[in-house]
C-alpha cells in the first residue's frame, strides 16, 4: 500500500520579488509536474530518494546516512524530510518509519517552483498515508517549513499556484483570487541552464529596499499599477496588453538587479522572433524566462531559443493543482 501526491510546476507571470514586499503578483500553474510516493519503511527513520536528483539516504534521530549523492545530495533531500515531519508533528503521530520516494519532472533551481511542488506533494502523499485529511491552506502552511529552509523568506506564491492550480492573483496576507482567462494562455519556457539561490536574490532585492528606499517604492508602486492591468488584460483576452505589461515587468526586475545576461539575451531573442511579451521567471539570476505568443509564433519562439542552447518547454495552464490518491485508484 502506498499513498501518492503529484502537483504542478509554477510560472510567475507578473510580481516576483515585489510581492515579498507587499505587491501583487501573478502566477500560473503549468503541465510539468512532481510527484512524491510514500510507503512503510523498512528501517527505522525517514528513507528519502530521488533519481532525479541523484541522492538516496536515511534520516534518522538527527544523523543522515547517505546511499546515494553523498553528503550533498542529502542536503537537497533534506526539504522533503523537513515536509513528511512537519506533518507527522501535525497529525500528532508518533514517530514513523517512512520511505519517501520523490521524483520530477520540473528541473531544479530554475525558477518554476521544484522546490515548491516537492514539498506540496510530500505534505498531502504523507497526510494521506497517515489518513489525515488536510485543507489547501493547510498544506499551504506545513510546505512553508521546508520552503524556509531553501529560500529565506518565501513569499508563499509557489506554493500557493502548486496547490490551487490555474492562474492566481497573489498578495501576501490576503485569499488567494483566481483569474480566468477569456483566452487559453501557452507560454514558451527557456532555461538558460544557469542554476541560481532564490533566497540569495531575495535577499538582495530585500537589502536594496533598505538602502534605496525611495526607488523602491516607486519600483513597488509600478508592479502593482502593472500587475492589475495584467489581470485585467487577462480576463478580457487582450493578449498583446499582457504581453507589454510583462516586458514593462522585466525592465522593474532588471532595474533591482535580479536579472542576467543571458536571461536578457534569451528574451531578446524570443520578442525577435515573434513573442508578445517576455521576462525572466521566479528569482532570477538565470534560470528560467518565459515568453508569451500565439500559437503560430510558437515554434518560432521555441526555435530561436534553442539556438542559444537553451531547453524549452511548450508549456500551457494546469488547472487542477494538487491532486494526492492512494494505491493505483484517484480518490482526491
Amino acid at each position: 500500500m502506498f499513498s501518492a501526491a503529484r502537483a504542478p510546476a509554477k510560472t510567475i507571470l507578473l510580481g516576483e520579488h515585489f510581492c515579498v514586499h507587499g505587491a501583487p503578483a501573478i502566477s500560473m500553474a503549468v503541465n510539468l509536474y512532481a510527484e512524491a510516493r510514500v510507503r512503510k519503511g523498512v528501517e527505522a527513520g525517514i528513507h528519502v530518494s530521488s533519481r532525479g536528483l541523484k541522492a538516496a539516504g536515511l534520516f534518522h534521530g538527527g544523523r543522515y546516512k547517505a546511499e546515494v549523492g553523498g553528503k550533498a545530495g542529502g542536503r537537497l533531500l533534506r526539504p522533503i524530510k523537513i515536509a513528511a515531519e512537519a506533518v507527522l508533528d501535525y497529525a500528532g503521530s508518533p514517530p514513523l518509519d517512512l520511505d519517501v520516494e520523490v521524483e520530477s519532472g520540473i528541473p531544479i533551481q530554475v525558477g518554476l517552483g521544484s522546490s515548491a511542488a516537492m514539498a506540496v506533494s510530500t505534505v498531502a502523499a504523507v497526510a494521506r498515508f497517515v489518513g489525515l485529511k488536510l485543507s489547501r491552506e493547510e498544506v499551504l502552511r506545513l510546505s512553508y517549513f521546508s520552503e524556509r529552509l531553501l529560500h529565506y523568506r518565501p513569499s508563499g506564491i509557489d506554493q500557493a499556484t502548486c496547490i490551487h492550480g490555474g492562474i492566481i492573483f497573489f498578495q501576501q496576507g490576503a485569499p488567494v483570487k483566481f483569474l480566468k482567462a477569456a483566452r487559453p494562455l501557452r507560454l514558451v519556457v527557456g532555461n538558460t541552464g544557469i542554476r541560481r539561490s532564490t533566497g540569495v536574490l531575495v535577499k538582495k532585492v530585500s537589502s536594496l529596499a533598505e538602502e534605496r528606499e525611495a526607488l523602491m517604492r516607486k519600483n513597488l508602486k509600478a508592479a502593482r499599477r502593472l500587475t492589475l492591468q495584467a489581470a485585467e488584460a487577462i480576463r478580457r483576452g487582450d493578449l498583446p496588453q499582457l504581453g507589454r505589461c510583462m516586458d514593462e515587468n522585466q525592465k522593474l526586475l532588471s532595474a533591482v538587479g535580479v536579472s542576467h545576461k543571458r536571461l536578457e539575451l534569451f528574451i531578446e531573442a524570443a520578442r525577435n522572433a515573434g513573442a508578445l511579451g517576455a521576462k525572466l521567471t521566479g528569482g532570477g539570476g538565470g534560470g528560467c524566462m518565459i515568453a508569451l505568443a500565439r500559437g503560430e509564433d510558437l515554434e518560432n519562439v521555441a526555435k530561436a531559443l534553442q539556438r542559444l542552447h537553451g531547453e524549452t518547454y511548450l508549456v500551457e495552464t494546469d488547472e487542477r493543482g494538487l491532486r494526492s490518491w492512494v494505491g493505483k485508484g484517484c480518490v482526491g
